[in-house]
């Protein structure tokens, strides 16, 4: 049996969905090769590990599932008959899962994946690795979690630093969201143990009898109200809720449910400019390059292929524009770097002397740079206490 027909069978998906990978894990110097899901389900991102060092040890990981609105295209709202609905805040970063795998001796190891890949690490546009060692030190519990809780275990890392759609105060920091058991059981922070990592605000639970589509609307509004609009488009406040829905029969499903300002980013007209550009931030987690046919594959997951070949030239337009982004900060911060001042404590001598290095219009986009992607980590918390 070949490596693919192991993947295949361990995570019984056809060839088109799997992804193969020879990466090494930066937690434990080991070489791991096998395949990943790309299928937008349960099984996405799960790895059918087919190697460890070297060595033949075939295994599963299921990983963060791909989380869906519990509405169709037109809008209509479906909840299944409920015994109990978990609701807690959806934050706007970078999903780490701590995992652990075994080596061929059955020795056992914790290590930590990117959605899309099979271990952390650092790219051109974001140092991924070095941002979850900071958090690993600040939280060094996180290490024996998947562990105490006999299940992988799925995190956010978020903040002015790693920013998305969504502008927080925090620099750097990261939530316990939820575990994912060996049969792909989704369980939320109130049946794990935390080791005291901040896990996401709670907004409440709903029982039999409680009208799920009803409180949807309710807190989609309320979202919607504590939602500020920025000048550079992005958003703060709330990104949206995670609905862990405990069925009257079957599994727990997990919905999400967003606010209207960031759900019109992906609906409002079908596919659009502010989409896109969301496609291109997530991709940029585990590709060094952005490439049409490299974010393709994450634009199907929520568009048609006829919608996705009438936008095209918008596509290029997106991504012409997210590299240029990516490449004014990286000049802005390396820039900042070279001067030794803070910003904090001379504003005025930072902003002075790059003034002769950028032209006057950029100025406030530089400050802007500079203030949430230049500080170092250290914020309170904005996170519910486990």
């Amino acid at each position: 049996m070949t490596d693919l027909d192991t993947a295949r069978e361990l995570l019984a998906l056809e060839e088109k969905w799997l992804q193969p990978f020879d990466v090494r894990d930066p937690f434990h110097d080991l070489d791991l090769r096998g395949y990943l899901s790309q299928k937008p389900d349960h099984r996405y991102g799960a790895l059918a590990i087919t190697h460890v060092g070297g060595e033949p040890a075939p295994q599963r990981l299921l990983a963060t599932p791909k989380l869906h609105y519990p509405f169709d295209r037109d809008g209509r709202v479906h909840f299944p008959p409920i015994r109990k609905i978990d609701i807690y805040e959806k934050l706007d970063g970078t999903n780490v899962l701590a995992y652990r795998y075994r080596d061929a001796g059955g020795v056992e190891r914790t290590t930590y994946k990117l959605r899309l890949h099979p271990v952390l690490r650092n790219s051109r546009w974001g140092p991924f690795l070095d941002f979850w060692r900071e958090i690993l030190a600040r939280y060094p519990a996180i290490h024996d979690l998947p562990e105490r809780n006999a299940c992988s275990v799925s995190f956010e890392m978020y903040g002015s630093r790693n920013a998305h759609l969504v502008v927080y105060d925090a620099p750097l920091d990261c939530a316990m969201l939820f575990g994912v058991s060996a049969e792909g059981e989704c369980r939320p922070p109130s049946e794990l143990e935390t080791g005291g990592v901040p896990i996401p605000r709670h907004y409440g639970t709903l029982e039999t009898g409680r009208d799920p589509v009803a409180e949807y609307g309710r807190i989609r509004a309320e979202m919607e109200r504590g939602i500020e609009r920025l000048e550079d488009e992005k958003l703060r406040g709330c990104e949206g809720t995670v609905w862990y829905v405990t069925p009257a029969q079957g599994s727990r499903l997990l919905f999400k449910c967003k606010p209207e300002s960031v759900e019109a980013v992906h609906w409002a007209g079908g596919i659009n400019k502010p989409a896109v550009e969301a496609t291109c931030w997530n991709l940029l987690e585990t590709q060094d390059t952005l490439t049409f046919d490299a974010l393709l594959p994450l634009l199907l997951e929520e568009y048609t292929q006829e919608e996705i070949d009438g936008f095209r030239l918008y596509i290029d337009e997106v991504l012409r524009s997210v590299t240029e982004q990516l490449a004014f900060r990286n000049r802005v911060l390396a820039e900042y770097a070279a001067l030794g001042l803070s910003i904090d404590s001379d504003k005025a001598g930072v902003m002075r002397t790059l003034s002769s290095r950028f032209a006057r219009s950029e100025m406030k986009k530089v400050y802007s740079m500079i203030v949430r992607f230049g500080r170092p980590t250290s914020s309170p918390l904005r996170t519910g206490a486990a």
